[in-house]
């Protein structure tokens, strides 16, 4: 509410929106739709990134938060928990824990080809 009322355009909001919390998806735990409309109401300009895990949409996010003048920024990325690691993607049982020493071999091994395919772009 402060950085809208002083006119923060130095002031960059991330929300990480993967639709899960702790205990399960958030429309069933505690919902904070609609996120937009609530940052907007403060006076941020709010930019909605569609898929917050391609780093082109981020590029695109960051670059007109950057140009915004006069009032802070939001940017609420669609993202998936997990993303690249098949069975961490879209559980929210991952959200406080570690993996042990097998999952996370597996999850190295399943990220590092994530990585060479975004090299390839």
């Amino acid at each position: 509410m402060f950085a809208g009322h002083r006119n923060l355009d130095n002031l960059v909001v991330i929300v990480d929106n993967n639709g899960l919390q702790i205990d399960g998806k958030v429309e069933d735990v505690c919902s904070p739709y609609p996120i937009d409309k609530k940052f907007e109401a403060f006076n941020f300009h709010v930019i909605n990134v569609a898929d917050g895990n391609d780093m082109e949409q981020l590029r695109a996010a960051f670059a007109e938060a950057k140009a915004t003048k006069g009032m802070p920024t939001a940017i609420v990325m669609k993202t998936v928990k997990g993303k690249g690691v098949s069975f961490m993607e879209n559980q929210a049982g991952w959200h406080g824990k570690a993996p042990n020493d097998e999952q996370y071999a597996q999850a190295m091994e399943e990220l590092e080809k994530v990585g060479e395919a975004l090299c390839q772009k």
